[in-house]
């Protein structure tokens, strides 16, 4: 019914087409996914053996805390060249992405981002 009155609205020039579109279809809040509150590494470099592996797993062992890792990229961010990343954006995607996961697979390491 409420189709059929807009429309007829919009048939005797009663309301314009912008208002019969916000009408019949009005907008959808968005919503934002949940909070992050810890970040987990997994980093293995398949050509340096076992004693590096064993201490990066040492050294990621235990969830480190979104605050830090926010830090942590915005101090990282002073020394990338590159102008096509913005790492506000990536603080922002990270900070609201929790239960994700981010593999990286390079020739030179393998990387697992776990957002908790």
């Amino acid at each position: 019914m409420k189709y059929d009155s807009v429309l007829k609205k919009l048939e005797n020039n009663e309301i314009t087409s912008e208002e019969a579109l916000k009408q019949l279809y009005p907008e959808k809040k968005q919503r934002t996914g949940k909070k992050a509150y810890f970040v987990k590494l997994k980093v293995v470099i398949p050509e340096e053996g076992k004693g590096l592996n064993t201490f990066l797993r040492i050294l990621f062992a235990i969830p480190f805390p979104m605050i830090l890792a926010t830090m942590g990229l915005r101090i990282g961010g002073r020394f990338i060249k590159d102008d096509n990343i913005d790492l506000s954006e990536v603080v922002k995607m990270l900070k609201y992405s929790k239960n994700s996961v981010i593999n990286v697979d390079s020739k030179d390491a393998q990387i697992q981002i776990k957002v908790i």
